[in-house]
């Protein structure tokens, strides 16, 4: 399998990240918050290279091997990250994401600025429209903290609009995200392509690193996830 590490210019730091395959990646992972990094999602994207499916993944400011400091960074730059990588030449046309987290908002709102054939959120967050600009600390976390801040999101009104197809992945014993988030994010997707909501038993929050170290079912993934790149295909 082919690996190549790129960098892509952002303000005044550089976004690192790689390729797995030796096509031109039609396929985006976007990591999530916290001690998350691209490489949360390396035994995936593995065997999608072994089969044909090249994909392209960085790390915020902040994570990984961009490192950096959080300060100053928000959720509108984390989608305008996103973006500098998409604009590259790292990533090609048409495009998929696979997204989780914190990333699966990220993903919500590139949705508006590109056309993405296949949305693939991974136990998602979304948030509350006032936090949006807001710098990644203690600011931040009162508004994503006050109770049911994220029935205030944008992500509704944005997923209306979505016409690709669409798969979620909840978490069975997910603390962090209710399971009201994932309903939501369903019926919002109301003129998709396909759509279909996937719940992993036992799993919890933190699921692109549950499944890493559960090969069974990572292979179940990568089986529903490698049947979207099949001509024609849809959930």
């Amino acid at each position: 399998m082919n690996r190549n590490t790129f960098k892509v210019s952002f303000d005044e730091a550089f976004l690192v990240g790689d390729t797995f395959g030796t096509s031109h990646p039609q396929l985006l992972f976007i990591h999530g918050a916290g001690s998350s990094d691209r490489k949360r999602f390396e035994e995936l994207r593995t065997l999608l290279a072994e089969k044909g499916i090249s994909s392209s993944s960085f790390d915020f400011i902040g994570h990984g091997e961009t490192g950096g400091s959080l300060a100053g960074s928000s959720l509108e730059s984390r989608v305008a990250q996103a973006s500098a990588v998409i604009n590259s030449q790292w990533v090609s046309r048409p495009l998929s994401i696979v997204a989780s987290s914190m990333g699966g908002y990220v993903a919500i709102k590139l949705t508006e600025l590109y056309s993405v054939k296949d949305l693939i959120l991974v136990a998602p967050a979304v948030y509350d429209i006032k936090s949006y600009s807001v710098p990644f600390g203690p600011a931040f976390t009162k508004v994503i903290r006050s109770p049911l801040s994220w029935r205030d999101t944008d992500a509704w009104r944005i997923l209306e609009n979505y016409k690709g197809n669409i798969l979620v992945y909840g978490a069975e014993k997910d603390q962090v995200i209710p399971y009201e988030v994932i309903e939501r994010i369903y019926d919002s997707a109301r003129n998709t392509r396909s759509k279909e909501v996937i719940i992993i038993k036992d799993a919890i929050h933190s699921l692109a690193k549950w499944l890493g170290e559960r090969p069974d079912s990572l292979h179940q993934i990568f089986e529903k996830i490698s049947g979207l790149f099949k001509p024609d295909a849809k959930l």
